[in-house]
């Protein structure tokens, strides 16, 4: 009996298989062998760029899941991974709850503000839902911010958060934070995954493909719509929660219009509608700022100003976007999948039928 092709998919379980090439299963182990590593072999500095690499995919997956796979676009992202950090400044220094409830709190705040936005952006779609939750992220950035004004004397320069301690053990610097970022990282994209192959996850791809005929199929179009901003707020608000621990303060001043539509690049360059891609462009995105800013130290020293090398970080952010939207609309994951299918096919190549004429 000739061995069966790992290409070939014999059942839904196959199909659905979170590792379903053989490569995967193998580049998958090495990555977490390596993750596991690095802080043994990199320095402080590649701790803090990996660690806010974490944060950044767990509040890009969120964002993925309600834009990538919902198909509701949403620049109000920011605006929940506020309120993750400003109830764990809350909870944490005003009523003194330690962090394994502060984080939870946060989640469960960020979940029920998602459900009450969620409920009148039902009414809109495309360009007009965008808009709509837009004016939410100002309207909750201005009360957030008003609290921050009547906080304390020194509210003004943000809200000071405690390094939080886990069993005792108190998580004061980079190295401490890294394998509890990795985790919930990890946790996060196992989550997305799972969800995305779920009755919830089909519902949300038909929805976004076309909501009518989602409906005309039974599915109930303003439940799964809720179901997702629901969990995207969440995932930002535990972004945000963890935020504040990590970075030791909380202002509202840093969640800013800029920092939504960097999670929205995130989504858009690592590939929508893919959480593996979303690795990618949270990974990506968060790296190309620092890039910059090193490509920039190698320019003759009158080039070397703040505000120039601000500008270039900002301009090539803006540049890739752009790119990516013309040459690579799918974004970094098919990049990726190119890759992998030329390797899995050596030394046979795919040639396109040439049609006759």
């Amino acid at each position: 009996m000739s061995p069966v092709s790992p290409f070939l998919q014999r059942s839904h379980a196959e199909r659905n298989r979170l590792l379903p090439e053989p490569y995967q299963r193998v580049l998958i182990p090495l990555l977490v062998v390596a993750l596991l590593a690095l802080p043994m072999l990199g320095n402080s500095y590649l701790i803090y760029l990996l660690n806010l690499t974490c944060l950044a995919v767990i509040g890009a997956v969120g964002l993925n899941l309600l834009t990538g796979y919902c198909g509701q676009v949403s620049l109000g992202h920011a605006s929940f991974m506020a309120i993750g950090g400003f109830v764990t400044a809350i909870a944490g220094e005003t009523f003194g709850l330690p962090f394994w409830l502060a984080v939870p709190a946060s989640c469960l705040v960020g979940a029920a503000v998602g459900f009450l936005v969620g409920i009148p952006a039902l009414r809109f779609r495309g360009i007009y839902l965008a808009i709509a939750t837009l004016a939410m992220h100002y309207a909750i950035i201005y009360l957030l911010t008003s609290y921050q004004t009547h906080f304390e004397a020194s509210a003004t320069a943000g809200i000071s958060v405690s390094s939080p301690s886990l069993a005792g053990y108190v998580l004061s610097d980079g190295y401490d934070w890294y394998y509890l970022l990795l985790a919930v990282a990890a946790a996060t994209v196992l989550f997305g995954l799972n969800l995305t192959r779920t009755h919830c996850g089909r519902a949300w791809v038909a929805i976004r493909d076309r909501d009518i005929s989602a409906a005309t199929l039974g599915i109930n179009v303003p439940a799964y719509k809720l179901r997702a901003f629901v969990v995207s707020a969440a995932l930002a608000a535990l972004a945000g929660s963890l935020g504040a621990y990590f970075h030791g303060i909380v202002t509202a001043e840093g969640y800013t219009l800029e920092l939504a539509i960097l999670y929205l690049a995130m989504v858009i360059i690592g590939g929508m509608g893919s959480v593996a891609g979303t690795v990618l462009g949270a990974a990506f995105m968060t790296l190309l700022p620092f890039a910059v800013d090193a490509v920039g130290g190698l320019l003759p020293s009158a080039w070397r100003l703040g505000t120039v090398i601000y500008g270039f970080q900002e301009g090539a952010i803006g540049v890739v976007i752009i790119l990516f939207l013309l040459f690579e609309p799918r974004g970094l994951i098919e990049i990726f999948r190119r890759l992998a299918d030329y390797f899995q096919r050596w030394p046979f190549r795919y040639r396109e039928l040439q049609s006759g004429g």
